[in-house]
C-alpha cells in the first residue's frame, strides 16, 4: 500500500506540469475567426514574475513563473520544488504580427523519476522536433502550432485582441508524437478573492471526451492583461488547484493600463 506522500507524487507532478503549461491538458491555438477579426496587430506582452500556489491531495507546491523580453524575443520560465518534486521549464519564442512563433521548449520534472520534454522549431528545415519519454518525433511546421508552455501566452494575446472574449476557443499543441486539437467553452465571469484583492476573471472550461474522468477550468484577469489567476484540474479523482499568490511587473510601463496599484500586483 502506498503512503499518503507516495500517492501525492503523481498528482503533484501533474500539478507542476499544469502550471508550467497552464494545464496538464495542453493548450494550443490556431486563432479563431472571431479573435482574428478583432485586431490586426498583436500587442506586446508585459514582462512579469508571478508566484502560484498549487495544492493536490492536501499538499502544496509554490511555482514561480516569469516572462522576460528582449525586443521581439521572449523567454517564459517556471520553477518550483518541495520534498517530493522539483521542476524547471522554459520556452523561448518570438512575437510577430501574426502571433507567437515558437523557438524552443524545455521541461524537466523530477519526482521518483525524471520526466523530460523538448520541442524545437526548425524554421530552416520546416519541421518541429519533439521529444517525450526519450523518443524523438518530427512534424511538418504549421501555423498556430506551439509548445504547451508558450501557447498560454498566445491565449492571452488572443483575448487581449478580442473586443469580447470568444464563446469558444480552439487550440493546437505539439506533445511528443502528437499534435492535438482542444476546445474550450466560455462560462460566466467570476469575481475571485485573491491575495491581490478581488479580481474579475474570464472563465473557460475544457471540452473533454470523458468529462466524468477529466475536467479542466481556467480563470484569466482582463485587468492584468489576461494573466492566469486560477486553474483547476480533476483527473482520476485527484483535484489540483493553482492560484496566484503574488505578481510583480518587471517593466516600467505606465500602470494606468490596469486598475490595480503597483504595490498590490506589483
Amino acid at each position: 500500500m502506498l503512503t499518503r506522500a507516495e500517492r501525492a507524487i503523481p498528482a503533484l507532478a501533474t500539478a507542476a506540469f499544469i502550471v508550467a503549461s497552464t494545464f496538464k491538458v495542453a493548450l494550443t491555438f490556431p486563432l479563431t475567426a472571431s479573435a482574428q477579426a478583432s485586431a490586426p496587430e498583436a500587442p506586446t506582452l508585459r514582462p512579469f514574475e508571478a508566484v502560484y500556489k498549487t495544492t493536490a491531495l492536501g499538499m502544496t507546491l509554490d511555482l514561480t513563473r516569469s516572462l522576460t523580453r528582449d525586443g521581439n524575443n521572449y523567454r517564459l520560465e517556471s520553477s518550483g520544488k518541495n520534498f517530493l518534486i522539483k521542476m524547471k521549464e522554459s520556452a523561448d519564442f518570438q512575437l510577430t504580427d501574426s502571433g507567437i512563433e515558437g523557438v524552443r521548449f524545455n521541461s524537466e520534472v523530477k519526482t521518483l523519476k525524471t520526466n523530460n520534454r523538448v520541442v524545437e522549431f526548425d524554421k530552416e528545415r520546416g519541421v518541429i522536433r519533439s521529444m517525450k519519454r526519450g523518443e524523438w518525433s518530427e512534424h511538418e511546421m504549421a501555423p498556430g502550432v506551439l509548445d504547451q508552455f508558450s501557447q498560454q501566452q498566445q491565449l492571452r494575446l488572443t483575448l487581449m485582441q478580442s473586443e469580447v472574449p470568444p464563446e469558444t476557443l480552439q487550440f493546437r499543441v505539439v506533445d511528443g508524437a502528437k499534435i492535438s486539437d482542444k476546445s474550450w467553452r466560455r462560462l460566466p465571469n467570476e469575481t475571485l478573492q485573491t491575495p491581490l484583492g478581488d479580481i474579475e476573471a474570464v472563465h473557460y472550461k475544457a471540452v473533454h471526451k470523458n468529462p466524468k474522468k477529466r475536467a479542466s477550468e481556467i480563470w484569466l484577469a482582463p485587468h492584468l492583461n489576461y494573466l492566469m489567476v486560477k486553474t483547476k484540474h480533476i483527473e482520476r479523482s485527484a483535484t489540483i488547484k493553482v492560484e496566484i499568490k503574488s505578481l510583480t511587473w518587471l517593466d516600467e510601463t505606465d500602470l494606468a493600463e490596469t486598475d490595480l496599484p503597483r504595490d498590490a500586483t506589483h
